[in-house]
């Protein structure tokens, strides 16, 4: 054991334990949810921007040669996932992140000091603060951490989305002579093809993915170095600049330093920008969902005009059901993250003065959607869209039966005509095409040209 002190008091500390005083009292002060800040992207991406920082002392003359090669070294350490149970701090913890923030310090603290033949706690040769910290303030130093996480988060989900959408494209192409009833207040409406709802559904996902990507440009603005009020108070001259580059060259992004710091520190709008864009993508996902489960109903007395993968069986009671899983699963996993964004906004309009103490919550929101959304549409694409099959007795029953399709007609008969046709078919049971017909102006040869689906 080793003993630890700051103001409040003495801890005792288990000597393979790499955290410190710091992180010691958070971890017993925030039993919260259980939920720990030790996502393998925050760390990797705190440990890149301690990086930069001490690279950036280091330029600027403020650390010596022997100290950062320490804390290089040390940060790589971290980046390779070595310590991760050592990150121990719940993710609803002291405002602004300055448990994690210490966590990160005092790990990194320990592993320098076992580098230079000390021992744990021997913080006068190397201070979580005065060396590790050096330049920094949690104020800056986590939402850094926060927009680096995010770029790095965001790869996953850029890479999966753009899979589903070549997956629903080629779905389209192969679907796209399939014609089929469409529906409008879920009623029966013109026709439509079935590749038509896929190339929609590309369309949507398309421009969601767009707007995700326009509002990570934002998130490559870093307001490292305004330390805690955004005006860059024990920083040296060319700090900035220099950390920024050693995090870009970290990353493979191209970071830039923020134009106005302390307007970066104060307001958190560019995280509301992502997780809006992840709302709305998760509500054109939902909607997917939704009508995946619509056209896959039945299959005896729905609708049946798509086949999913069977990835289960459906019930413990009924046998042979099987449900349409992935797209529930999928709905789930979207309406979590529509509640985050209220959570967020919430989050975002929360700072006071000079600083937004909100932002682990802001942080923790915007990660899971991301991983759930990233993992999510991972399933949807390869467990659901790639597998789907038409029903084409379906189909075409359905089509056949539909009042809808009678539109296609109107030109031909006009539409008081035709809505009279409409209202005999369904007194009498007689098939549209038959009364059609019957009135001697299309013959079944212009019906079937007409309707060609059945050609």
């Amino acid at each position: 054991m080793r003993t630890e002190k700051d103001v409040i008091g003495e801890v005792k500390i288990d000597d393979n334990i790499y955290y410190g005083i710091n992180t010691f009292r958070a971890k017993n002060n925030f039993n919260i949810s259980g939920i720990k800040s030790n996502d393998r992207d925050h760390i990797r991406a705190m440990a890149i921007v301690k990086k930069g920082a001490a690279y950036a002392n280091y330029t600027t003359g403020k650390l010596k040669k022997e100290l950062y090669e320490s804390i290089s070294k040390a940060c790589d350490i971290l980046i390779d996932g070595k310590f991760d149970d050592q990150f121990v701090v719940d993710v609803f913890q002291a405002g602004a992140g300055t448990s994690f923030n210490m966590n990160t310090n005092e790990i990194l603290a320990n592993l320098v000091l076992e580098s230079m033949n000390h021992k744990k706690g021997e913080y006068q040769y190397a201070s979580p603060n005065d060396v590790i910290n050096m330049s920094q303030s949690t104020n800056d130093i986590y939402p850094t951490m926060m927009r680096v996480n995010i770029m790095l988060k965001s790869q996953k989900v850029i890479k999966n989305t753009e899979s589903l959408i070549n997956s629903l494209k080629s779905k389209y192409k192969e679907f796209e002579k399939i014609y089929k009833t469409g529906r409008t207040h879920l009623q029966d409406a013109v026709r439509v093809t079935l590749g038509d709802e896929f190339n929609a559904w590309a369309f949507a996902v398309s421009r969601d993915l767009n707007e995700f990507e326009a509002s990570l440009n934002y998130i490559l603005e870093l307001n490292i170095g305004g330390t805690a009020v955004g005006n860059g108070a024990n920083t040296p001259e060319g700090y900035k600049g220099n950390a920024v580059k050693k995090i870009s060259e970290e990353t493979g992004f191209n970071f830039r330093t923020g134009e106005n710091l302390m307007g970066l520190m104060q307001f958190m709008t560019d995280f509301s920008r992502v997780m809006n864009s992840l709302s709305d993508m998760a509500l054109d996902l939902s909607k997917i969902s939704d009508d995946l489960r619509l056209l896959y109903s039945g299959p005896g007395s729905g609708i049946h005009e798509i086949v999913l993968p069977a990835v289960q069986q459906g019930s413990s009671i009924m046998p042979g059901k099987i449900n349409p899983s992935i797209a529930e699963a999928m709905n789930m996993i979207c309406h979590s993250i529509i509640g985050s964004q209220q959570a967020v906004n919430l989050s975002v309009k929360a700072g006071q003065l000079e600083l937004n103490v909100m932002m682990p919550h802001i942080d923790y929101e915007i990660s899971k959607s991301m991983d759930r959304l990233a993992n999510g549409i991972k399933m949807l694409d390869e467990e659901a869209i790639r597998g789907i099959e038409p029903d084409l007795h379906k189909i075409k029953e359905n089509i056949e039966r539909s009042f809808g399709s009678a539109a296609l007609l109107n030109p031909y008969l006009g539409y008081n005509t035709m809505a009279e046709i409409v209202e005999e078919s369904l007194e009498t049971g007689k098939s549209i095409k038959d009364l059609v017909l019957a009135t001697g102006k299309i013959d079944e040869k212009k019906y079937n040209e007409i309707f060609n689906f059945l050609n």
